[in-house]
């Protein structure tokens, strides 16, 4: 694992919840309440005990100057800081987090594009950052997209749409815009690039609770029981069976960090005043047996259930073939390019001379095109047949 979460914003603990941005309206205010925000960085939506968004970035971070309503970029915001954010959603409110992340090989999903534009223009400001006048070409750019550049880096986030009557929430194939991607690019855009935009799904992961070791008994076999304890203030539902990580807490109290040291490990047994429970919910102090030796006091452990991957669209119903040489006229009218006289033909055509050697021949028979031909395949098979002439049987295979 190489997930190292850096830092955590909270909103509704800033003094103002939020401040204009002149050309981009309203940022959402929160405050640092671990760690370090640092512009760029990958971000994770949490509300409550659910992640509903992954692969967030905070592309534009300002704060507001001393003794002034004007608002200042900055590049990082320390603990207990109030900063002011821009990360591709316009529905951050009170109680929401964000939860800031690095990790150098898991990426977001970039394998169903569901847009792509053309960049025509790009531009700079001191305040927002890099943005772009782009033609999509094909498919929609939304606000708030997922996207990759073809000059590389990590994927960035739509921070703002506009067109020329103000912001949009898409922008169709052959319109033209303006894209705002504030401090994320790797390389600043370039005329003649293009942004390829992908779907984020909603909702990531259910957060049962954490709980921090205070103890840990080596079972051997590699497995460790733990004796935990849930922060106070704080409740955690742990079952038999969920899944969890292991954070190492590494740095101070003003720039704290956790290192994720393992994840997707089953909870093997808990265990409550020394009898064995199933959950334990409800209870502050209890022990936890995990496969795994890697466990140290003060490690946290996080228990989370991932979101069940979509479900594949059932197959489509096999295709009835039609046998051209023994099929009622209803089923040879369902044959593309069959119209009522060509059934009529294909009839009478096959009571005169007992059948057709193939399908192409059953075509060119009843007068289809070419093109029309072609359409019949997989659809149609022409069986054995007697020819009155000769009396020799034939097989289309």
């Amino acid at each position: 694992m190489t997930e190292t979460r850096v830092g955590l914003i909270e909103f509704g603990k800033a003094i103002h919840d939020s401040v204009t941005v002149p050309g981009l309206g309203e940022l959402p205010g929160g405050q640092v309440s671990a760690g370090r925000a640092v512009r760029g960085a990958r971000a994770r939506l949490r509300r409550g005990d659910r992640i509903v968004e992954d692969n967030l970035r905070l592309g534009i971070v300002v704060r507001k100057k001393y003794f002034s309503s004007d608002v200042e970029p900055v590049t990082d915001a320390g603990f207990l800081k109030d900063v002011f954010v821009a990360v591709g959603r316009r529905d951050l409110g009170n109680g929401d987090a964000l939860e800031l992340y690095t990790d150098d090989t898991v990426g977001p999903d970039l394998s169903r594009p569901e847009g792509a534009a053309s960049v025509v223009a790009p531009a700079f400001e001191p305040l927002t950052g890099f943005h772009a006048q782009v033609q999509v070409r094909d498919g929609v750019l939304r606000f708030g997209a997922l996207c990759s550049s073809t000059r590389g880096g990590q994927p960035m986030r739509v921070l703002g749409l506009f067109g020329p009557a103000g912001p949009l929430e898409e922008l169709p194939s052959g319109q033209v815009g303006t894209v705002l991607l504030g401090f994320q690019c790797d390389a600043p855009p370039m005329a003649g690039d293009t942004l390829t935009a992908f779907p984020s799904p909603e909702f990531v992961e259910q957060r049962d609770g954490t709980a921090v070791v205070h103890g840990v008994s080596d079972l051997g076999q590699g497995a460790v029981v733990a004796a935990v304890e849930v922060p106070e203030g704080r409740s955690a539902a742990f079952t038999v069976g969920v899944r969890v990580r292991v954070l190492r807490p590494i740095g101070t109290t003003f720039n704290e960090r956790s290192t994720v040291i393992a994840a997707g490990l089953p909870v093997l047994s808990l265990a409550r005043d020394g009898i064995a429970v199933r959950t334990t919910a409800g209870s502050r102090v209890f022990t936890v047996g995990l496969g795994t030796r890697d466990l140290r006091q003060n490690d946290v452990i996080e228990a989370y259930v991932p979101s069940s991957p979509p479900l594949s669209p059932p197959p489509p119903p096999p295709v009835a073939v039609v046998d051209v040489n023994t099929a009622p006229a209803s089923d040879l009218a369902g044959l593309p390019g069959l119209t009522p006289s060509r059934v009529a033909t294909a009839l009478e055509l096959r009571r005169q001379q007992g059948g057709f050697p193939d399908v192409e021949a059953f075509g060119v028979a009843i007068g289809l095109q070419p093109h029309e031909i072609v359409r019949l395949r997989g659809r149609a098979t022409a069986g054995r047949v007697a020819l009155p002439e000769t009396g020799v049987r034939q097989l289309d295979i």
